[in-house]
Order: C-alpha cells, then sequence, then structure tokens
C-alpha cells in the first residue's frame, strides 16, 4: 500500500478471487469508499491462456503487460535491464533545455547538477541496483551538461579527469556525487536499517544486495555488545579483533550456514556456538578453536541493556 494506491497479489484461482471480492466488499462496508474497477488493473505474472480467462471473468478490469512501471518504479522477475531504464536516461537529459545552459556560467551549471541533475536518479537507487551501463549514460549527460551545457560532446571538452570532479571540495574535488558509490550506499542503506529498526515489516528477509556493496557495509559497521540479543555471533564484527570469520577463518568453514545466519551472541556465549562447529576437525581448525574459547572467555553480556549497531 502507498497513499491510496494498493497493489494485491493473487493466485489465479477462484478461492483466491472469492476471498479478494470479500475483502474488498468488507473495505467498502466499513469505509463507505467502493472499488472502481475501471480504474484497477490486472497484470498477469506468468499466467495461462486459460488463467486470463478466468481473471477476465472474475475481475472484470483492463489487463496490463508484464513487466511494468509502478510508482515510477520498474516491475520486473529479474534485475531491470539498462533498456527498462531508459525513462531515467531521457528524464535526466529532458532537464537540459529549458535551462538556457548558453546563458550559465560553469558555476550556475554546476550547481544545477548537484542539486538537479545528480539527484534525479536516488528515488531508483533506493530501491534498484541500477546497471552500470544506466548509471554511465546519465553521467555522460550531467558530465557533458557540466563543461558544455548541452547533452553531447566529446572528451576533449572536460577540463578535468571526472574522478578529480566527483572528489569532496576538502579533497580539491567539487562535490559532484558519484553515481556508482551513490548506488552502492544507497544500497547498503537496506541493511542498515534492517539492522537497526527489526520493527520494519521486511526487516527478517534476505535483502539482495551486490557482494560488493555487502562488503562495504560489513567493512563499514560493528555492533556495541549489550545483552547480544541482536548481535549475529559469526559474522557481525563485535569484537575488537574483528569478526570470528576473520580470526578463525578455518574455524568459521567448519560452521554450517544455517548456524551462520541464526546464532546470536547470547546464545553464542551461554555456549551454543560450540554445537554449531562440525565434529571432523583439522589441526589448524582444533587451535582456532582453543583461540576462541579463550578470547570469550573475557566477554561479559549486560542484561537488559540492548546492543547498539553502528557506523563508523
Amino acid at each position: 500500500m502507498y497513499a491510496d494506491d494498493v497493489a494485491t497479489f493473487l493466485r489465479p484461482t477462484r478461492t483466491d478471487f472469492r476471498v479478494f471480492a470479500a475483502v474488498v466488499e468488507d473495505f467498502a462496508t466499513v469505509s463507505g469508499l467502493r472499488t472502481n474497477m475501471d480504474k484497477c488493473s490486472a497484470n498477469l505474472i506468468r499466467c495461462s491462456d486459460a488463467d486470463r480467462i478466468i481473471i477476465d471473468q472474475k475481475l472484470q478490469c483492463p489487463v496490463v503487460p508484464f513487466p511494468l512501471r509502478y510508482l515510477g518504479l520498474p516491475l520486473t522477475l529479474r534485475k531491470p535491464s539498462a533498456v527498462q531504464l531508459q525513462y531515467l536516461m531521457d528524464s535526466v537529459a529532458n532537464k537540459l533545455p529549458g535551462w538556457r545552459a548558453s546563458l550559465l556560467d560553469k558555476g550556475g551549471r554546476l550547481e544545477l547538477v548537484r542539486a538537479t541533475l545528480s539527484a534525479m536518479p536516488i528515488f531508483a537507487m533506493m530501491s534498484l541496483d541500477l546497471p552500470v551501463k544506466t548509471l554511465v549514460a546519465i553521467e555522460k549527460i550531467i558530465r557533458g551538461f557540466l563543461w558544455k551545457g548541452r547533452k553531447d560532446f566529446k572528451g576533449g571538452h572536460c577540463l578535468v579527469a571526472w574522478n578529480k570532479v566527483c572528489a569532496p571540495k576538502e579533497w580539491g574535488g567539487l562535490g559532484i556525487p558519484n553515481l556508482r558509490m551513490m548506488n552502492m550506499a544507497l544500497r547498503a542503506r537496506w541493511l542498515w536499517l534492517q539492522r537497526v529498526d527489526n520493527t520494519r515489516p521486511w526487516s527478517e528477509f534476505n535483502i539482495q544486495v551486490p557482494s560488493m556493496v555487502r562488503q562495504i557495509f560489513e567493512g563499514a559497521t560493528y555492533s556495541v555488545i549489550g545483552d547480544g540479543k541482536s548481535t549475529f555471533f559469526w559474522t557481525d564484527k563485535w569484537l575488537p579483533e574483528g569478526r570470528l570469520r576473520d580470526i578463525a577463518p578455518n574455524l568459521f568453514a567448519a560452521v554450517p550456514k544455517r548456524a551462520l545466519r541464526l546464532r546470536r551472541v547470547h546464545d553464542g556465549l551461554l555456549g551454543g556456538w560450540l554445537d554449531d562447529i562440525s565434529p571432523d576437525l583439522e589441526a589448524p581448525t582444533i587451535r582456532e578453536l582453543f583461540q576462541v574459547v579463550d578470547r570469550l572467555a573475557d566477554v561479559a553480556l549486560s542484561e537488559g541493556v540492548e546492543d547498539s549497531f553502528r557506523w563508523g
């Protein structure tokens, strides 16, 4: 649900349609608002021709092909392609004609780049891992506007290397966001929110992000232990020396994936972490096992104090 817009997912079965109709009718009874099916649409996801006939009969609303755009973002079964994100590049390029760049100096164009053009992809970046091809195309439009005041330009018109331009002002750059780095940062935002706010309805999902984003997130975050109930024993950085997977890589390799995802520090320090380890260990792994036992002997929990997840 977003504002007054609702997306409902149904299987093309009579039972689902009957339940959907009952929900819509109950909503109308309680609120006095009746659903106008002419303003609704049915989007078929991997449905057969027989399914479409049932949908036409039961819903009696327009059928829209899938993939589609919803709330300004492409909805697909796979990662959106550069073609499906062409509208992003077009929206950035369409801003240029109305600005009369020929009447602006480079300082004025710089402010428009930082305040508007570089900000336009942010909404999509917060939800999608944008293809490099899309980011490069948007970056090219921004470079052309900054240096020449138009979308099309040649490489020789660039006065300074773009990596230098995207550096912070205190490092000698112009402070223009690096779109690729900004895309990774906004993807890491989901991992951060998942850890600091478990009241969000999606916080228990396995959020899929590129491996580079996850590495950046894990390298930049750490946990300050309280009661240990929200910190992962094996994968979070809660010891000053680092993560256990880095401190004892052989021992980490002997732990099943399920235990890596579930074991918390609170249960681990009560001895539960020993249950995670395969009994068939080689000499290097046994040495790491005793090293970890000795290290954990000095760790104390603070009952009643929640763990604090921090960036730094």
